[in-house]
């Protein structure tokens, strides 16, 4: 499963953090603090965010709590708030380009996120707040009118003309009475416009409906308060965002009088909520869908399929993209990236349809299929086209081809999840064929690929519980079938159904697991010499022991360290110990794999090569280095193999014989298979009819 840990950035870049948000704060709103008062709430506020970050389980309470909060420290300034997202997204999220974590991106999305619906809330009751305050002066001033009137009305006055925020003043059909400076500057015209207008046309907003059915429902004995947020059209054609608090006030009668509406710009802050919205559903790089919101319209467009109709889901991955990254550089890689995003949504252009960015170089295109929609051969042809040519960057042409994988599914044929997991079986097929390949997904193919899929990710639990398990099969002398040494192999049986060794390399080489476990089978083997040693009545000239690794494993860093290792653990002398290292990787100096051939003869083990086919490279190797053996695959052997394939395998097996390098074969599985490899030179084979893996203490006790 995935970790979901975040990498925070270390104690001295927080206090840089906290210093840099007090002074982007500062300077973008004037806050009625001293500068160290608002550096030490600042920093608090920022400790609690980053232990908030790193909680688990992960939740966005706190954000709400400090964007409340900051409204209630006089941050009451909506420049403010955006100061503040920006300083933090950008000092939370430096390293992400040297050390990506998606996780610690979305977390500080999510949270900086509800910081800033906090700050609405809190805003909000600020603006009701302020609003009470303010009804209640206008209502003293009546009450106290007649003792000192123009005194009242001065300070009304005062406190209406400088206020930050909009009033309204209607009677109780809505009409404008009066509106002081702020709402004009709100609304972009001059505030004396605005008398005589309806407030009903003033806030006018097709969405909302009209705001005089708040007024009404106040008027009739609703809540003495109502709260709105409205999108108006402005005066000069711009749109804003306000909210609205709208009240009753009463005479000394307590009959209703006057109708007092209070209107915040929060334009800046819904931007910034939309731009975060964007940010959670959108690939910040392409501007496509991202994952999370490609797997929500997935799920809808299934649930709203019409039966009969179908779906197709295409999953793209480009080939050999690293190559152009490490090459190129990541600026370059980028700007491929928004071309090939620029170039799938040109492709579907005439379909009904959705292009995603799903990982770093993985793309989804969702098609829901219409009449004139192509079938899936076409359809991926139409998509590896319009990626062929190449898109010319500073002068120079740079392409990339795809691998893809189709599946289309009527309407209730299973479920989404489904569909997206077979589509991507059908590219894991599509990139095992090659480069610029697609295929198709059927449903026998399901089975196996689940099967084969669950298997790898339990892998490691199987190690760690000792159900993987390293076993011994015996190595036959086939000149007179005498048991000389054994090979260590991998065992394993799920439910009770044993998987091959072969099929267990193949998964450790597909999950990773084969570098961490070279080590361990090393180790663990290396403790059977003794054991083997006494059992054969051997010499410490005769290997006796023989493991046979990995691509992967043939290319590690850390295999001579780990021979090593194995034999100083056991004791015994390196002759003993025979290590064959994965041809391919040898021939194509993967990793560490040339110079841990040449190593393995420094140590004193015995060197041999897997999967040795006799081309023309390999038997150059052969001669050119300290190889002692090859291993054989044991078709050639059968009896059914083709004429021309046993003369060329005879005549290899004598011409290794001529250059001093010993032959074994894997996989005998007759009498006769086994005399005619033993006629043509080959010195040893294990596998096949000799026997089933077994612990080494038994192997040869019944000799």
């Amino acid at each position: 499963m995935p970790d979901h840990g975040v990498t925070l950035p270390p104690v001295h870049r927080r206090e840089e953090l906290a210093r840099a948000w007090t002074r982007s704060a500062t300077s973008a709103a004037y806050i009625p603090r001293a500068f160290s008062e608002i550096e030490q709430l600042l920093s608090e506020l920022l400790g609690t965010l980053m232990d908030t970050l790193a909680a688990e389980p992960f939740s966005v309470t706190a954000g709400t709590r400090i964007g409340e909060r900051l409204v209630r420290e006089g941050f009451i300034d909506p420049t403010a708030l955006a100061a503040t997202v920006t300083v933090l997204s950008e000092g939370l999220l430096v390293d992400l380009d040297q050390t990506p974590d998606n996780e610690l991106a979305r977390r500080t999305v999510a949270l900086l996120g509800a910081l800033s619906a906090g700050y609405v809330d809190g805003l909000r009751s600020h603006t009701l707040t302020q609003q009470e305050q303010v009804k209640q002066a206008m209502f003293n001033s009546v009450l106290r009118a007649e003792s000192n009137l123009r005194a009242i009305e001065n300070r009304f006055q005062e406190v209406f003309a400088s206020s930050a925020i909009g009033i309204a003043i209607t009677d109780l059909d809505g009409m404008c009475i009066e509106a002081n400076p702020a709402l004009g500057a709100i609304l972009g015209t001059q505030s004396r416009k605005l008398a005589g207008r309806l407030l009903s046309d003033i806030f006018l907003d097709e969405g909302a409906g009209s705001v005089m059915a708040g007024l009404r429902q106040i008027h009739d004995g609703g809540p003495p308060r109502v709260g709105e947020r409205r999108k108006l059209r402005k005066d000069d054609g711009e749109t804003a965002w306000v909210l609205l608090a709208l009240s009753l006030l009463r005479d000394g009668t307590g009959s209703p009088a006057y109708f007092v509406t209070m209107v915040q710009d929060v334009t800046e802050l819904q931007l910034l909520q939309d731009r975060l919205g964007h940010q959670l559903l959108n690939d910040a790089l392409t501007g496509l869908a991202n994952r999370q919101c490609f797997h929500t319209k997935l799920e809808s467009a299934f649930e709203r399929a019409e039966p009969g109709s179908t779906i197709t889901l295409c999953c793209l991955n480009l080939d050999d993209f690293a190559v152009l990254n490490n090459s190129l550089g990541h600026s370059v890689g980028d700007r491929v990236l928004q071309a090939v995003a620029r170039r799938l949504e040109t492709a579907v252009a005439d379909e009904k349809a959705l292009v995603a960015r799903i990982g770093g170089d993985e793309f989804a295109v969702l098609i829901q299929d219409t009449a004139t929609t192509p079938d899936i051969g076409e359809l991926c042809g139409v998509l590896t086209a319009e990626l062929a040519d190449p898109e010319y960057l500073d002068g120079k042409g740079v392409a990339v081809g795809a691998s893809v994988g189709a599946v289309r599914r009527r309407a209730g044929q299973g479920t989404a999840t489904e569909l997206f997991e077979a589509a991507d079986i059908a590219l894991r097929k599509a990139k095992a064929t090659g480069r610029r390949q697609w295929a198709g997904f059927h449903d026998a193919d399901d089975g196996a690929a689940t099967t084969w899929d669950r298997r790898a990710t339990e892998l490691p639990e199987a190690w760690e519980n000792g159900d993987l398990a390293v076993a011994y099969e015996p190595v036959v002398r086939l000149s007179d079938r005498a048991r000389v040494a054994a090979r260590a192999v991998l065992t394993w049986a799920p439910e009770d159904e044993p998987v091959s060794h072969d099929e267990l390399t193949r998964l450790t080489e597909r999950t990773g697991l084969s570098v961490h476990l070279g080590p361990l089978i090393l180790l663990e083997a290396g403790g059977q010499l003794p054991i083997l040693l006494a059992a054969l009545g051997a010499t410490d000239s005769d290997s006796v022991l023989r493991v046979q690794l990995t691509r992967h494993q043939t290319g590690d860093a850390d295999l001579a360290r780990a021979v090593h290792h194995a034999i100083k653990e056991s004791g015994l002398a390196a002759s003993l110990l025979e290590v064959s290292l994965d041809i391919g990787a040898v021939l194509d100096e993967f990793g560490e794999a040339r110079d841990n051939l040449e190593v393995l003869g420094d140590i004193g083990v015995r060197a041999g090569l897997s999967g040795f086919s006799g081309g023309p490279r390999e038997l150059a190797l052969v001669s050119t280095t300290g190889v002692a053996s090859v291993t054989l695959s044991g078709s050639a052997g059968r009896v059914d193999a083709n004429p021309v394939l046993r003369e060329e395998t005879a005549r290899m097996v004598r011409m290794l014989d001529d250059l001093g390098v010993t032959c074994s074969v894997l996989d005998v599985r007759s009498e006769e298979e086994a005399d005619w490899w033993a006629s043509v030179g080959a010195a040893t084979a294990q596998g096949g009819m000799f026997g089933p893996p077994g612990p080494a203490a038994d192997l040869f006790s019944s000799r």
